[in-house]
């Protein structure tokens, strides 16, 4: 029985769903909450029979052979996600509620996703990736959607194109690898890879597979579909999809790239590091330049996802480990940094941020959290970004310009968040507040966690990956310094230039990249993959 509760994670929420929408009655939908219990309970109990017998994480539907049959697996890394998507639901869903409950379609929709994202996490063959990879684009993009206007289906409509044409190429990569083993099971592939891994087809296969990939993590410079989504999708949309949907290509890209290839036998390492460095640089200064709060979140997302291709490009190690980290915890801050942007929104009418003032006089509880995210995001000690951006500098300490490219990041972050926290300051404004204490449940969570993975990472990489992470150190001399120094830099910077809103700074904010733009640019990235892995390596 334990072993058929993977089906379970899958089909409770989409059942949950099509409920809510077949009802059509308030009171009802409040079984939102009773399919996420029920999610957290066998998630545990899950979760324990793996501990003690890891034999009940392989399922072959059907019975058939598992070289051809439909087959689901789960390990550390997809528990870690699936425990992350249930929390991050939950979370969603106790904020959206009040608002949203009356809307059947909207909870109809969220719930198919969240079934439909447990199902990416676990399968284990290739088509059924690519299947589930396209339901999660079809679904997200009737959530960009939803508001039915001009803005949200233009920024719906170049989500679902672009992200189309990514997960075209990735499916003809499919098609090569099965031509070429007989096989598209996961694991098969995994034990075989090296049969067939000089062979020219099997090369090409890697390389569309990475670019359908690379686009759906809004790797530079195909992230230009991400800013877009999240000016004009509803809050709760924007926390999942910065949270943790946009991480999916990430979760691929360790499920592909570094399991099945195998990260070394391509050796692609610098090459993704400088693909995520130049992301992380690319979204750092888009961000600094918005005047909007929601684009300032969304370009971070990508800066932050650059930071995380820097670590995870290796491979192994404590960097792997820091960039798999900053996964969990940018899922937590990012997520904590929408909500509360959401309700100042809200509250004031506007998402521009030279509109908005006296916020920590306003709304003091939305404002503790919305400095704690902000801390977490720029990397301060005791807060969850700092351990796990100490982990991903790891590997390139002894490397003076890959260090110095790390630094730029996190000064343009921080001097970003600078900028941000200029709506805390102000005389106190009247507001007519919106009494919701759900919705406060959900940020205080997770701001909790943010400090609690900050102070109690060592038992907690202990217990969860058997990791000694006694590196990251909380009363290190040097960071603390170094933390300093960028607050000061990057005061410098916002006060002398950012803040002038000189024309270099307008030009970039104003730019817009089109759809046909966006495709030269896909056809660019191929190319240049291509160059690297067949002439160059």
């Amino acid at each position: 029985m334990i072993q058929l509760f993977p089906v379970f994670f899958i089909f409770i929420p989409i059942l949950t769903g099509i409920i809510i929408y077949l009802v059509k009655n308030k009171h009802v939908t409040v079984i939102v909450f009773l399919s996420q219990i029920i999610l957290a309970t066998l998630f545990g109990l899950y979760t324990y029979a793996y501990i003690q017998d890891p034999n009940v994480s392989y399922i072959v539907l059907g019975g058939w052979n598992d070289k051809f049959a439909i087959t689901l697996i789960n390990d550390t890394l997809s528990l870690t996600f699936i425990a992350l998507s249930i929390f991050m639901w939950t979370a969603v869903l106790f904020y959206t509620f009040k608002t949203n409950r009356i809307y059947h379609k909207y909870l109809f929709f969220l719930m198919f996703l969240e079934g439909i994202f447990l199902a990416f996490l676990q399968t284990n063959d290739l088509f059924n990736l690519f299947i589930f990879l396209e339901l999660i684009t079809v679904l997200i993009t009737i959530l960009i959607a939803y508001k039915k206007n001009g803005p949200s289906l233009k920024a719906a409509i170049y989500y679902l194109l672009l992200n189309t044409l990514g997960a075209m190429f990735f499916l003809i990569g499919i098609i090569i690898l099965y031509y070429t083993y007989g096989s598209i099971n996961i694991t098969y592939l995994q034990e075989n890879i090296h049969l067939h891994q000089d062979h020219q087809m099997v090369k090409l296969a890697y390389i569309l597979m990475i670019s359908g990939i690379s686009v759906k993590s809004a790797l530079f410079p195909l992230f230009t579909w991400l800013p877009k989504a999240h000016g004009v999708a509803y809050t709760s949309l924007s926390a999942l999809l910065s949270g943790l949907l946009v991480k999916g290509g990430l979760y691929l890209f360790i499920r592909v790239h570094v399991y099945m290839f195998g990260y070394d036998t391509y050796n692609m390492t610098e090459v993704f590091f400088y693909i995520g460095a130049l992301t992380a640089l690319a979204g750092v200064v888009l961000a600094l330049v918005q005047k909007d709060l929601k684009q300032i979140l969304a370009h971070h997302t990508i800066s932050q996802i650059g930071l995380m291709m820097m670590g995870l490009s290796y491979g192994y190690g404590l960097s792997f480990t820091g960039g798999l980290m900053h996964l969990i915890n940018h899922a937590l801050f990012k997520s904590l940094l929408f909500l509360c942007a959401g309700l100042i929104i809200y509250e004031y009418k506007t998402k521009k941020i030279y509109a908005i003032r006296g916020v920590f006089r306003s709304m003091p509880l939305t404002s503790i959290f919305l400095i704690i995210g902000m801390l977490s995001i720029s990397g301060a000690p005791f807060f969850n970004g700092y351990v796990s951006k100490t982990l991903i500098k790891y590997s390139f300490k002894a490397e003076p310009f890959k260090m110095f490219l790390y630094t730029l990041v996190n000064v343009g972050t921080v001097t970003s968040f600078l900028k941000f926290s200029q709506i805390l300051f102000g005389k106190k404004v009247e507001l007519n507040k919106r009494k919701d204490a759900k919705q406060f449940v959900s940020i205080i969570a997770i701001g909790l966690l943010c400090i609690g993975i900050g102070l109690f990472y060592k038992p907690l990489g202990e217990m969860i990956y058997n990791l000694d992470l006694s590196y990251v150190k909380l009363f290190d001399i040097k960071a603390w310094l170094d933390y300093v120094i960028y607050i000061g830099i990057g005061y410098i910077l916002y006060k002398y230039y950012i803040a002038k809103d000189h024309k270099p700074v307008k030009v970039l904010r104003e730019f817009q990249m089109t759809f046909e733009t966006a495709n030269y640019l896909f056809i660019f990235y191929i190319s240049a993959l291509s160059l690297v892995l067949f002439y160059i390596l």
